[in-house]
This record gives structure tokens, sequence and C-alpha cells, in this order.
């Protein structure tokens, strides 16, 4: 019974380990997953913004060496006037807005934005104003930030426009618009942009390997309770006496070797009662073998019913004859429980016919250094039962080591 204990624990732990396992493993795989959405999604827009900058810078360099060469035109409105093209700002704005899409918006903005854009180019929420603060401090790393907005996440991520060149920071101090013209080399002249979906697809499987795993470990588990709850009923069953429902022989056998070896190492003393019921062959001869039956069972419930603990142990050792195991006693507490058996038996009236039942007792009260084995303890109650048949039944003697 132990081994098999230990066998349930066994599963319940593997089990558990298990279902941890594919847990650990769930969430260390999601997290992988996130992190690879988020490395393509950085990656995307480093690329996406240094694109639109690079060419800023080298659109800003060309114009630059025509305008010194020609009388060419630029300005914000280019569209609509002839002969004009956009200047660097308006083309890299031009251009962000011509890369963007639904999965992916590439915008610019400032805190000092031209008359003709201060409603559309300035920050419009905190991630904007924490990106502008940020970078206008420290230009040379990228603001990065997941948002959580509506059911789903976004990667934002903002790099710094820096004035790099003379001429683009004399045309902003110099231009009759410019909201600021204390520009110099190396300030932050503005934030560009991008914001994409995050997401990532593998989640429909992870829950299924998940799942698997989970219904897979409990069907083992159930599969493994169902078989061992087939051996145990067969076990209860193998070691329990049909008609009192109370340990059988085989079953007490292995009570009183175990509680012999236990007090081997106390050195305290073990008691065995060897009782039969008396006069059960003329009850069977004159009432019949249910009644019989009955007699049988009342007795049981009354020797169980009367044990001092659960420590103490009460069997069917065969026929009309039981056996019970009392657990660190002595002789005075061993005759106090044969008394109390003997007197509750009395009280006791089987079916219509108010038929009183009687038995007898043989008791041996011994530590085990006393004796040589439990089965001479079992051979000493039962010759104790003899004398108790022989002075009269409805009795107990004492068969008592020195």
């Amino acid at each position: 019974m132990k081994n098999q204990n230990r066998r349930i624990y066994l599963v319940y732990l593997l089990v558990g380990i298990a279902m941890l396992t594919s847990v650990v493993g769930f969430v260390l795989i999601d997290r992988h997953y996130q992190q690879v959405a988020v490395d393509q999604a950085r990656m995307n827009a480093e690329t996406v913004t240094s694109l639109v900058d690079n060419a800023r810078r080298a659109y800003s360099k060309v114009l630059s060496e025509l305008k010194s060469q020609t009388r060419l035109v630029t300005a914000h409105d280019h569209a609509i006037n002839d002969g004009v093209i956009p200047n660097p700002a308006t083309f890299s704005i031009e251009l962000a807005k011509s890369v963007s899409s639904v999965k992916q918006r590439v915008w610019m903005y400032s805190y000092h934005p031209f008359p003709w854009r201060k409603d559309t180019a300035v920050p419009k929420n905190d991630h904007e104003t924490e990106a502008l603060a940020q970078l206008t401090a420290s230009p040379k790393e990228p603001y990065i930030r997941i948002l959580n907005e509506g059911p789903e996440k976004k990667f934002f991520y903002a790099k710094a426009i820096v004035m790099n060149d003379a001429s683009c920071v004399d045309c902003h101090n110099n231009h009759p618009d410019s909201v600021k013209v204390s520009w110099k080399i190396g300030d932050t002249r503005a934030v560009l942009a991008t914001v994409s979906s995050l997401k990532y697809e593998q989640k429909f499987s992870l829950w299924f390997i998940f799942g698997f795993i989970s219904f897979l470990s409990l069907f083992c588990v159930a599969l493994y309770l169902k078989k061992n709850q087939e051996w145990l009923l067969s076990e209860i069953a193998g070691r329990t006496d049909p008609l009192t429902k109370i340990p059988n022989r085989i079953s007490i056998n292995e009570q009183i070797n175990q509680q012999f070896n236990h007090h081997k190492e106390t050195h305290k003393a073990l008691g065995v009662m060897m009782i039969d019921i008396d006069n059960f062959k003329d009850i069977n001869d004159n009432y019949g073998h249910d009644i019989g039956d009955k007699c049988i069972i009342a007795v049981a419930n009354a020797l169980s019913a009367e044990l001092r603990t659960n420590n103490d142990y009460v069997a069917r050792w065969g026929g009309e004859e039981f056996l019970v195991l009392l657990h660190d006693t002595n002789i005075e507490a061993a005759k106090a429980v044969a008394n109390r058996l003997l007197n509750t038996v009395h009280r006791k009236k089987i079916t219509k016919h108010n038929l009183l039942v009687t038995f007898s007792i043989g008791i041996v009260v011994a530590s085990p250094h006393q004796v040589n084995s439990c089965e001479e303890m079992i051979q000493q109650a039962d010759q104790a039962l003899l004398k108790a048949k022989a002075v009269g039944k409805n009795c107990y003697v004492m068969n008592e080591n020195k």
C-alpha cells in the first residue's frame, strides 16, 4: 500500500512538473515571439526613418549647391506655384507621408513649427511630448515605447532631426516666418517618428501546445487514478471481510507484524485478544444461518465501537472468531477493554428473537522481547481463549507473560 501511495505521489509530481514546464515554456516562447515582433518593428522603423533622414540630408546638400549656382526658389507651398520646388523641411514631411501606410505611419513634428504647420506638426500626446523632450536633450539615442492603445499594442519610434550644417541654421534663423531665430548646429530641429502595429500570430499555436500538454497530463492522471482506483478496490476487497465489512485475517496479520516490529524498537507491550462467539453452532442450528450472520455482524460492530483509539485494530479471524490488536497497552488496560466488550455485547439483542449473544476472550499482553514472534502471541491468546471456554464461557482469561 505504501509503495502504491508513493507511485501515486510520483505521478502527481510528474504531472505537476509537466504542466509547470508547459506553462513556463508557454510564457518563455510567448515572450520570445513578442521580442521578435519588437525587434522586427524596430528594424523596420530604423530603416524607414534612416531612409527619410538620409534623403532629407542629400536633398538639402544638393539644394544648397544649386542655390549657389542658380536662382532656384524653394517654398512650402511649391505645389501651387510654378517654378518652385519644396524646401528641405517640406520635402522631408512629404516624403514621410508618402512612405506611410495603413500599418505604419511616418511623420515629423517640432516645438517650433512654421505657422502653416502649427496645428499638424506639434506633439499630440504624452509619448510624443516625452520623445521630443528626450531627443532635444539627448539627440543621439532614439526614443522607443510600446504603446497599449485599443485592442492591440503599437510600437512607437522617434529619432532627432538635427541642425547639421550652417546653411540649414542660416535658413531657419533668417526665415521671416521662423518661430525661433537662435538655432545653432547640433540643435534638435524636429522629431521624425513612426508608429506601427505590434502583432505576432503565434499565440494560437502556443495555446494549442499548452492546451494539448495540459489535456494530455490530465488524461494521464485520470487514467492512472482510474486504474489505481480499480487496484484499491480490489486491494480493499482482498483485505476486508465481505460479511462484516471489517478487516479480514490477511489484513490483521500484516498489522500484527508491523506493530510487533514497531514495539521491538519502543520496548512497549502489545496486546492480542482472541474472541469467539459462545454456542454459535446452536444459534445456526436453532435460528438459521441468516440469524447467525446477523450475530456475527452485531459482534463485529460492538467490537469496532469499543476500541480505544485508531491504533487498536479489530478483524474477523474466521467463522465466529475475531482478533483484537491493542497497541501500547498493559495488563490492566487490556482487562478494562475486555470487560467493556463483554458488557457491550450483553446489551445487544439480535433481531426479533431478542437473541442475547455472548463470547469468550483469550488475552495475551507482552513486549516483543518476552515472546519470539507475533505468531507465538496469537497462539498464546488462542490457548487463553480455550481456557475461557472451559471455565464457563462469557468471560476472559489472561495469559500473562513473566
